[in-house]
């Protein structure tokens, strides 16, 4: 498969997960409710593939840890096509019902998620020849680090600080934290 094909593949998948979760509510609030959280965990697992990417092929190598770190540019892109549609579900669920998405959240606490778009925006924009030639590959090199743990460390804060809504929410935030320590292990310990 071609890269700009699986950039599709993942991109169709996750379009399919968010329409699914739609048509899966019984109303137009919940439908986007879903589609909000759908769009969460494909975003998630998408996220989760490209930050692994590199300390497994260092630690693990083997044919799929290498394909995986070659491939991550393109999981990278559909991770950015999930979390737009992340964002569109959003707006379209703060457009419809205001009250609900507010309730308990106040500007602070949606601090977060603004910074990790701006380094999704970042991140994408420098994953483009013309882009990354223009920063210097330094400059490149520590966006791109830098941007990968803010998301991760994002990801992790929105897991944990919902695992008193409901206990689900603490296996994918003990994942993100084993998944930056393995990340940490590659860099510093060999």
């Amino acid at each position: 498969m071609t890269r700009w094909k699986l950039f599709g593949v993942l991109t169709i998948c996750a379009s399919c997960f968010a329409v699914a979760a739609f048509a899966l509510a019984p109303d137009w609030v919940r439908s986007l409710q879903y589609v909000v959280r759908a769009t969460a965990r494909t975003s998630f697992v998408l996220f989760l593939a490209v930050f692994m990417a590199a300390p497994l092929v260092k630690l693990a190598p083997s044919v799929p840890t290498r394909a995986l770190a070659r491939e991550r540019r393109y999981i990278g892109l559909s991770f950015a096509v999930s979390q737009f549609l992340h964002a569109l579900a959003l707006v379209a669920y703060v457009g419809t019902a205001p009250e609900a998405f507010w309730a308990g959240r106040t500007t602070v606490t949606n601090i977060p998620g603004f910074i990790g778009y701006l380094m999704i925006l970042l991140l994408t924009a420098t994953s483009f020849a013309t882009p990354a030639r223009l920063i210097g590959p330094e400059n490149w090199k520590k966006l791109h680090l830098l941007g990968v743990w803010i998301l991760a460390i994002i990801f992790a804060g929105s897991f944990f600080t919902r695992v008193h809504l409901h206990a689900s929410y603490l296996a994918p935030g003990m994942a993100m934290v084993a998944a930056m320590l393995l990340r940490v292990a590659a860099r510093f310990g060999t």
